[in-house]
């Protein structure tokens, strides 16, 4: 799967998604760290990439519609340093099927994913 990687995300977290076998760049290496949302996410769905970040914001269906991305995947951990994250999002990937959440938006929590849909 291709990954892009919020700057709220831990840039060492690309290799270890990638040697899960996965596609995976960054924000941060491509320059876009401080561009908007709607930037970020614009640019991600351009290079058919699912964004993995930890910013609420992008779960505004009225911004983000469900259908003008490629995937959204917000995280929301149960500590917040930079390791328990990383290993969050880690327990994750190994976890699932990321082809499941492909054009969708979803919250990973600790006990479950929900993938939002339209009321």
């Amino acid at each position: 799967m291709k990954i892009k990687l919020d700057q709220n995300l831990s840039q060492y977290l690309r290799d270890d998604l990638t040697a899960l076998k996965h596609d995976v760049d960054t924000v941060v290496d491509e320059g876009l760290s401080g561009a908007s949302d709607a930037e970020v996410l614009k640019v991600a769905t351009s290079q058919d990439r699912i964004l993995f970040t930890l910013d609420k914001d992008f779960l505004d269906l009225k911004a983000n519609p469900l259908d003008s991305h490629c995937g959204v995947v917000v995280f929301r951990p149960p500590r917040q340093g930079a390791l328990a994250v990383a290993e969050f999002v880690k327990a994750f990937v190994r976890s699932t099927d990321l082809e499941k959440y492909y054009r969708r938006t979803t919250v990973v929590e600790r006990r479950r994913a929900r993938i939002l849909k339209r009321r």
